[in-house]
């Protein structure tokens, strides 16, 4: 049996069909009058949700294919699709050695109906990675700048200090 019934007789139009969760199985529960009242006039105080504003969503979890569409961009940004499939793929199978080429596309596009567990880590953790090596290079690229604007304006940096930017950066001052 389903998880839903369909209540067809307490609506009012035929075209009003209100869901409603069917109950336990008898051995499995007490049976008591208001749990009975109280299942058969579930439908009693059915309201229309409010309408959110456009172009904003009720949940703050980013979809999949948000998640794959933003790493792409981290990965190579302005890059068509079928460019970004094998990166995106090479990234993810660090993570899930088992995920194929064509899941990946699927992901990417949004045509998958479930999303396994072990595919959202490797999707969590590829992105994590790919913001956090942005993240290091913006961060280098500051110290770097920061350095230079301070050796402009007549206070040079130490030695051990430029070794420090430089380790940043990826190269020797």
């Amino acid at each position: 049996m389903t998880a839903l019934a369909f209540d067809f007789l307490a609506s009012h139009s035929p075209s009003l069909i209100h869901a409603k969760r069917v109950p336990a199985p008898a051995s499995k529960r007490r049976e008591t009058l208001a749990a009975t009242v109280e299942f058969v006039s579930s439908n009693d105080n059915f309201t229309v949700p409010s309408q959110e504003p456009a172009g904003e969503d009720l949940s703050v979890v980013p979809s999949p294919q948000a998640m794959m569409r933003e790493l792409g961009e981290l990965i190579s940004a302005g890059q068509p699709a079928k460019v970004l499939y094998p990166l995106l793929h090479a990234d993810l199978v660090r993570h899930a050695p088992d995920m194929s080429a064509r899941r990946v596309r699927a992901l990417y596009n949004g045509e998958v109906s479930r999303l396994w567990n072990d595919e959202a880590l490797a999707i969590r953790l590829a992105l994590s990675h790919r913001r956090n090596q942005k993240a290091r290079r913006e961060f280098a690229c500051a110290a770097v700048a920061m350095s230079k604007a301070l050796a402009a304006s007549g206070v040079p940096l130490s030695a051990e200090q430029c070794r420090v930017v430089g380790t940043l950066a990826g190269e020797e001052l």
